[in-house]
């Protein structure tokens, strides 16, 4: 996921049309969810089960949360067991899995229901292995034994005939509901927890540690505060497959509001390097101005081309500016910076 500066920030899914219910958006099926087909097992105990791990790979969406789940080849009452990641996790595990042949899905949460008991979502199928475009789009069974991790099985073929996949039993679609975009709150904390929420659509705790099996969640831990602004460093992510997050959130007339939370990052953030980032506007092009002061009315020093590395020592500041989220940071030995002109590596491959 890349940040082009005026870009905005997207959060979460927000349906255009149609009904919440525990985490399913129902759309075009008259507001009824999916028959079920018997109560799913809960997970099963440790010696007994066996997991499954992988990667989901980028949704056409973009970068998401998900929903894994994996559903007995004889039918859900036979077996349905489900994990949840956070937005930028692409690795996942589903603890617990009853020994069994299972066939495995994905889909973005919250998930958009279709009509027949279908979701919008991937597959884990023989393309999804090979990406031969000859390839069969069909589920491909994966046989779980007692003690043992199933690997590499990645449910990331998002380009079935109308991409549907069959829809998980609503026992193992956590609820997920969430904070409304855009609210303002009396405390920085206040403000990071429902932004972490919002983006990463997870549990918020304390220690990551304490984090239910198979369900998402983020941790809100050390504040680092600044000029009307702020940044809280954390974790999120299920299972063991963890990654470093930050939140950032500013203060106006209003209160305390969230910009946004991302996954994995260490930067921007004092202390800790990273580049500049112009999105479409080529190296050799001089897009990034340096300034004497945070804001839109600094003297401008310098200007940084695509991909410059630069550790920050200073900020963050709010000082609002029409097309960006006016967040500044102080560049070591330059100046002052726009947030939207400045990336973690990690996020773009571009390290």
């Amino acid at each position: 996921m890349t940040r082009a500066a005026g870009a905005a920030e997207v959060h979460g899914m927000k349906p255009a049309v149609g009904m919440v219910v525990a985490g399913l958006i129902l759309a075009g099926c008259g507001g009824a969810p999916p028959a079920q087909s018997g109560a799913a097992p809960t997970p099963s105990p440790s010696g007994l089960s066996g997991a499954i791990t992988g990667s989901t790979g980028f949704a056409p969406s973009g970068v998401a949360p998900v929903l894994v789940y994996a559903i007995s080849t004889a039918g859900a009452a036979h077996g349905a067991y489900s994990t949840e990641t956070v937005a930028g996790q692409f690795a996942y595990t589903i603890d617990g899995v009853a020994p069994g042949e299972y066939y495995v899905f994905s889909a973005v949460r919250p998930l958009i229901v279709k009509c027949q008991g279908t979701v919008v979502g991937a597959v884990y199928s023989e393309f999804a292995t090979s990406g031969n475009p000859s390839s069969s789009h069909s589920p491909l069974p994966v046989l779980v034994k007692a003690g043992t991790s199933l690997n590499r099985v990645d449910p990331a073929d998002w380009y079935t005939a109308d991409k549907t996949v069959p829809a998980p039993p609503p026992e193992i679609v956590p609820d997920s509901s969430l904070p409304s975009a855009g609210q303002t709150y009396a405390s920085a904390r206040e403000a990071a927890v429902a932004t972490a929420r919002l983006h990463a659509a997870a549990v918020v705790v304390d220690h990551i540690a304490s984090c239910p099996v198979n369900r998402a969640c983020v941790t809100i831990g050390s504040q680092h505060d600044g000029t009307q602004a702020a940044y809280f460093e954390g974790e999120g992510g299920s299972n063991a497959d963890l990654l470093a997050c930050i939140t950032y959130v500013v203060h106006d007339s209003a209160g305390w509001r969230g910009v946004r939370s991302q996954c994995p990052a260490t930067f921007p953030a004092v202390g800790k390097g990273g580049m500049v980032w112009l999105g479409g506007v080529t190296a050799g092009s001089c897009g990034a101005n340096v300034r004497s002061s945070p804001g839109p009315t600094g003297k401008v020093v310098a200007c940084l081309q695509h991909h410059t590395g630069v550790t920050i020592d200073g900020g963050p500041t709010y000082s609002p500016m029409a097309s960006m989220d006016g967040i500044w940071w102080h560049l070591a030995g330059q100046g002052w910076m726009a947030d939207d002109l400045l990336i973690f590596p990690e996020i773009c491959g571009c390290d």
